[in-house]
């Protein structure tokens, strides 16, 4: 390193910079983007069900000072690799089988800490939204106001398979119209049933809650009918934070219109600035949001040692537990069932145009070799090489802050490779680096706030922005039931134009 260079990265570091947002990425589940990992030794993922696996987790992440706990889920089995809805090879390797549910967990995680908030990964495929607000309420007043819905429409064929009245699959498109109306009748209910003051508590008059202050919202739509009333009084952020990954032009428009932190793919910093930049354009454009309200976050892998020697026999030890079917089981889920090809067919050539599609975007990762060839294990051994970060904590965070400043990225997910290791050593190691330079916050923007206040930074800011679609259908303490429904028709009447349709 020159002394030019060092002087630019101690002028970086003096930057004054909005921290990033940091979480953990896990799941209720033996495997999640590390097949094979539960097979060494110093690995303690056999234990994901235990409750205590999840407050040592929560409480690691709240010594690190990250924003929280960004937990996966899918509702039936990765089948499909070896045969449609096999779930042996799921079975055998632990990739996402078993899984639990991991909204019953927060329990645990919210009465051990203080400041760390988890984001769920909940479907709206089956589960009708009645039902889903009253647990989402629920968890809100659990935490404290430290929850995160991760929004997804499901895009497993298993999952129609398991939950659906015709056991198939509802198409992509249709997925995200139901799901756009779910979030109305979700937000109606948390929204536009209670008056902000309707819980009075009084002893004297006998009045727990008053009637005038709450109401029926009798919700009549093309996939649900719901008259209310809500069943759960206003938790502390009244939704929780609104969290999408969608990445389709289907998603992208659920994003715009009614996400807070958009999780995407981002194989190269130039890949997420375009993903970034069309989201935003969207949420301004179609949606009249502000785009600096959205927040943007991507998935890397990393593997920290404390000399460069180290990490790199870390990584090396890493790769000797990789499971390639495992790996392979992810894609099948998908419905992409690679066992069809030999392992070192060259699949750019093949006339499937899903898999020669898979194939070929391979040829423009960053990982890629030029001579290379694609092929289906190729593709079992790089599927979880994109952002995949070794070295010292120096020259992680050196990576981190070129992604950084070429993406315009909001912050990461870190995604599990050993448990505990990998999380630990991003704490112990590569935390204390980042905040070095600005990248990752050293306390928490509000002690003991809600998952709302530490994303946007400030106290009190426990609600959607003013510019988010759901801001207007809250009903507000002091507005009498007439004048609310009045306004609340009004409103509902011009946001009829922004439903986002199948068409």
């Amino acid at each position: 390193m020159t002394t030019g260079e060092h002087i630019s990265k101690k002028q970086k570091t003096e930057q004054k910079r909005e921290p990033l947002i940091l979480n953990f990425f896990e799941a209720l589940t033996p495997v999640l983007h590390a097949p094979g990992q539960w097979r060494n030794p110093r690995d303690k993922s056999r234990e994901y069900y235990k409750a205590e696996y999840w407050v040592k987790l929560a409480q690691l992440a709240e010594r690190g000072k990250l924003h929280g706990l960004f937990i996966g889920d899918s509702l039936a089995i990765y089948g499909g690799y070896k045969g449609p809805f096999n779930f042996s090879e799921a079975a055998k390797s632990g990739n996402n089988f078993p899984k639990c549910d991991p909204t019953a967990y927060l329990a645990a995680i919210a009465i051990s800490t203080k400041n760390v908030s988890v984001g769920l990964t909940c479907s709206t495929l089956s589960e009708h939204p009645y039902h889903f607000a009253r647990r989402i309420a629920t968890l809100d007043h659990i935490s404290g106001g430290r929850v995160g819905w991760n929004v997804v429409t499901s895009l497993l064929p298993s999952a129609g398979r398991q939950l659906t009245d015709d056991n198939i699959l509802p198409e992509k498109t249709l997925r995200y119209e139901k799901t756009d109306e779910y979030l109305q009748v979700f937000y109606e209910l948390l929204l536009s049933s209670w008056r902000d003051d309707a819980l009075v508590y009084d002893k004297e008059k006998g009045i727990f809650s008053d009637p005038e202050g709450i109401r029926e919202i009798n919700f009549d739509g093309k996939f649900f009918r719901v008259p209310g009333p809500q069943i759960t009084e206003p938790s502390p952020q009244r939704i929780p934070l609104i969290i999408q990954a969608g990445s389709s032009p289907k998603g992208q428009l659920l994003g715009a219109k009614h996400g807070e932190v958009i999780f995407l793919i981002g194989d190269t910093p130039e890949d997420a600035k375009e993903k970034i930049d069309t989201v935003k354009k969207l949420a301004k454009e179609e949606y009249g949001r502000n785009p600096d309200h959205l927040k943007f976050l991507t998935n890397i892998r990393v593997v920290v040692g404390k000399t460069h020697e180290e990490a790199v026999k870390k990584a090396e030890e890493i790769e000797s537990y990789k499971d390639l079917d495992g790996t392979l089981v992810q894609l099948g889920g998908g419905g992409l069932d690679l066992s069809k090809w030999d392992w070192d067919e060259d699949l750019t050539n093949v006339d499937d145009p899903a898999v020669k599609g898979l194939a070929n975007s391979f040829l423009k990762k960053p990982f890629h070799k030029e001579g290379e060839i694609v092929t289906r294990r190729y593709i079992a051994a790089n599927f979880f090489h994109s952002n995949y970060f070794i070295g010292t904590p120096e020259e992680v965070a050196d990576q981190i802050e070129d992604y950084v400043e070429r993406s315009t990225i909001n912050g990461f997910n870190f995604s599990n490779v050993v448990f505990p290791e990998t999380f630990e050593d991003i704490v112990d190691l590569l935390i204390p680096e980042l905040q070095k330079r600005g990248l990752a916050q050293k306390e928490y923007a509000v002690e003991g706030g809600t998952y709302r206040e530490q994303v946007y930074r400030t106290k009190g800011h426990t609600f959607v922005p003013e510019d988010h679609y759901a801001y207007g259908l809250r009903w507000k303490a002091g507005v009498s039931k007439e004048e609310f429904e009045k306004n609340l028709e009004a409103l509902k009447e011009k946001q009829k134009e922004l439903k986002i349709t199948s068409d």
